[in-house]
């Protein structure tokens, strides 16, 4: 495992535990970077996953805060704006996950495109319903290229996205498209609900930290059960000293 994987990981279990209290900075990357017998660049790296995951911000020459928490009736928002999946965006409920499918075959011209591979290299195909504290939350159909990790029945019930972390493989970037659509029968019956209902529907195409397309996934939300929020910051330009 690379060693700012292990930092992130070491950080933000302290954030979620409130050993870093929300509103209050951060040790500098000085300071953690003598903490951890490492360099600037691997400290960067790990406050960049907490970042992008929203437990901490940046104010511009004060350095990393750690970000207030979601108040209760916010806790199942999506950020569109950061490549996580549900197990972060929902880190304090209970995740499970529902197998529907899962094989191993050639893909087609559409995952070609999108996971930058050829035609006679093998993905993964998995199909998995996604469950917040026991309610249906979303139907997942993801492909990922076989030679990223080997996958079995398992792990696939967890979060894919820890497991590949622990293989070394960070998803640092994410390309969505979010349209509105009808469920059709095989998502109606995977969600439970009627054919026909309204449902809206991200495809994305997930990058590791060496800019590579690792999955590419066609997930579909349930409109009562799931909502995503969209944070915009904008970057000042450096004060003059």
């Amino acid at each position: 495992m690379y060693l700012y994987w292990e930092i992130y990981s070491d950080i933000k279990k302290d954030i979620l535990t409130n050993h870093y209290r929300a509103g209050k900075p951060l040790p500098t990357q000085e300071v953690f970077a003598r903490t951890y017998h490492t360099s600037r660049l691997t400290i960067k790296k790990a406050l960049r996953m907490l970042q992008d995951e929203g437990l901490i911000y940046t104010k511009q020459g004060s350095g990393s805060f750690v970000r207030a928490q979601a108040p209760d009736d916010d806790k199942e928002l999506l950020p569109l704006d950061a490549p996580i999946g549900v197990t972060y965006s929902h880190r304090d409920q209970k995740i499970t996950s529902k197998l529907l499918y899962f094989d191993a075959r050639l893909p087609s011209a559409t995952e070609q495109k999108n996971l930058g591979i050829k035609s006679n290299e093998p993905v993964y195909d998995i199909k998995r319903v996604r469950l917040v504290n026991g309610h249906f939350y979303s139907l997942e159909h993801t492909t990922m290229p076989t030679n990223i990790a080997p996958l079995d029945k398992k792990i696939l019930k967890g979060s894919i996205y820890d497991y590949l972390g622990s293989k070394g493989v960070q998803l640092t970037d994410a390309r969505r498209i979010l349209y509105a659509t009808e469920a059709d029968e095989e998502t109606a019956e995977a969600l439970q609900i009627k054919q026909g209902s309204p449902v809206l529907v991200i495809e994305q195409t997930a990058y590791d930290q060496e800019g590579h397309a690792f999955e590419y996934s066609v997930s579909s939300f349930i409109r009562d059960h799931s909502r995503f929020v969209l944070n915009i910051h904008r970057r000042l330009p450096d004060l003059p000293h």
